[in-house]
């Protein structure tokens, strides 16, 4: 089976640097990725912001590099806009991903699948009770396909098996100081800062040497600063390695979120070094 670098990217993060994205992508070895597109009506929302359905849609049109798929418009808070705008893309010919929203009617959901064989599944991001939400969904969905939006539990993984679901917590070692690394076949193990000045389990060694990167230079105060650091580059190494064995072992597609073309950079090294030449 091929390994594929899949790649979630928010519409207001890919217009503001296209070229930058663009090249970043293009340096994958052998095209073997997918990359998905997001609306970005979230992160624009919690900014204070909303976007165009008009402005959206000509980004589409207009787009150098072609996503493997794409999500409708959302409007968050506002199931009936968000229908709409899906019904508009759908008349100029687009074929987006629709979302169905927590408290939603269920025949909402039945309509979105007359018209598209995956939909998302959103509001899961926070929420009080959301996996007792994935659960009562899955049961009603059953073998149909489904986008888990920012949703990744393992042990739902596991037993649910969902189409595609997309995650940014690969990052997270970057933003707090502490590594929630990937150990392979299912394990995960959590490792700050100052772990790295005492010597971790040789499993832990093992498996960052595999992952590319020299644990001596994680000991160091600098690797943990800045936006190319080796803490960065371990994250990056890591979210590739679970996405892959996640597609391989369960079939499930996980995408790695992304917000600056950097990011991508990150994640593209990782997976040429680890992936690049197996065909």
């Amino acid at each position: 089976m091929d390994s594929y670098l899949n790649i979630l990217i928010a519409y207001p993060y890919f217009s503001k640097s296209p070229d930058a994205y663009i090249k970043s992508l293009n340096n994958i070895k052998n095209k073997k990725f997918r990359f998905l597109l997001d609306s970005g009506a979230f992160t624009a929302w919690k900014a204070g912001n909303e976007i165009n359905i008009d402005d959206y849609c000509s980004f589409l049109e207009n787009l150098k590099i072609k996503p493997w798929r794409y999500f409708t418009l959302d409007k968050i808070g506002d199931p009936i806009g968000t229908q709409k705008n899906y019904e508009i893309m759908l008349k100029r010919g687009f074929n987006p991903i629709p979302i169905f929203t927590r408290g939603e009617s269920l025949s909402v959901l039945e309509d979105f699948y007359k018209t598209s064989e995956v939909v998302g599944i959103g509001g899961l991001v926070g929420t009080q009770k959301n996996k007792g939400f994935v659960r009562g969904i899955m049961r009603h969905v059953g073998k149909r396909m489904v986008h888990w939006l920012g949703f990744t539990d393992i042990q739902f993984l596991k037993y649910f098996k969902p189409y595609m679901c997309d995650s940014s917590t690969w990052e997270s070692g970057a933003r707090y100081g502490t590594l929630r690394l990937y150990l392979g076949k299912g394990k995960f193990v959590s490792i700050n800062k100052q772990e790295f000045k005492d010597k971790p389990k040789q499993e832990i060694l093992d498996r960052i040497k595999w992952l590319g990167v020299d644990p001596y230079l994680m000991s160091k105060v600098e690797s943990w600063h800045g936006g190319n650091s080796y803490s960065r580059s371990l994250c990056a190494r890591s979210g590739v390695s679970l996405s892959v064995d996640i597609e391989k072992n369960l079939k499930t597609k996980l995408f790695l979120a992304t917000a600056t073309p950097l990011a991508v950079d990150l994640l593209v090294a990782g997976f040429n070094q680890l992936y690049g030449g197996k065909l």
